[in-house]
């Protein structure tokens, strides 16, 4: 079960270190040249409202935020756990984007060949085809780290190459589900500086919910009984 903690003081822009002198390798190869590479503790509550809201139009909302915890363990004892917001800079270059953000720094800050990591992301978009490959290579090389992503909305999901990058994810061990109520209640509670107020739920969470969820079985089950690789689809 996953515990509730009240998120500190706003901190939310103390957490953005920018340092030209480290410039935060990316584990898989890359080098992350954006602002945004360092946590934030906690968003608005503004923010979490218009970014995660479930629409399946949503106008606007050109911005990834991707709150995540991470849980480290050693002999199968905790060892560590971090919790904390991403958010992309709009640039055409996915290594901005708020998933190639959260790589460089647990690559640089937490991954350690002698530990199992569980990783969940809670994201108020699906990656991109070129983030979900990043993703994708990153599972395959490092069997240590599992990856849950909860999302609240699918990114151009009518597009094939973005869905072949979700089966992608998928084949390398990802858990891809969509936000439900009890999702976002939690990110309220741990991830958004609500000064104690209670997560007051949009109109239609739920049947956006079951609708989106909906589409993502139908992507994800399209390679499965087809039977081929997912490279093929």
């Amino acid at each position: 079960m996953r515990e509730a903690q009240s998120p500190g003081p706003s901190r939310e822009w103390d957490s953005v270190s920018i340092s030209p002198e480290d410039p935060g390798p990316l584990c898989i190869g890359r080098f992350l040249s954006c602002a945004f590479r360092h946590p934030m503790d906690a968003m608005y509550p503004g923010i979490f409202y218009f970014h995660f809201r479930n629409l399946r139009k949503a106008y606007g909302r050109n911005e990834t935020w991707l709150c995540f915890t991470v849980e480290g363990t050693k002999h199968r004892s905790p060892a560590s756990w971090k919790s904390g917001v991403f958010r992309n800079q709009v640039s055409p270059d996915p290594s901005c984007h708020a998933e190639m953000c959260f790589l460089s720094w647990f690559c640089h800050n937490m991954l350690s060949p002698n530990k199992d990591y569980e990783v969940t992301w809670y994201a108020s978009w699906s990656p991109c085809p070129e983030c979900a490959g990043q993703v994708a290579e990153f599972l395959a090389r490092h069997r240590n780290v599992r990856l849950t992503i909860f999302t609240a909305r699918l990114y151009y999901f009518w597009n094939p190459g973005f869905q072949q990058g979700l089966r992608r994810l998928s084949q390398e061990g990802a858990s891809v589900l969509i936000m439900g109520y009890e999702d976002f209640e939690y990110c309220w509670e741990i991830f958004v500086y609500n000064n104690g107020q209670t997560f007051k739920p949009w109109k239609r969470l739920q049947d956006n919910s079951l609708s989106l969820d909906r589409t993502l079985q139908e992507i994800l089950q399209r390679g499965v009984s087809l039977g081929l690789p997912v490279w093929l689809l």
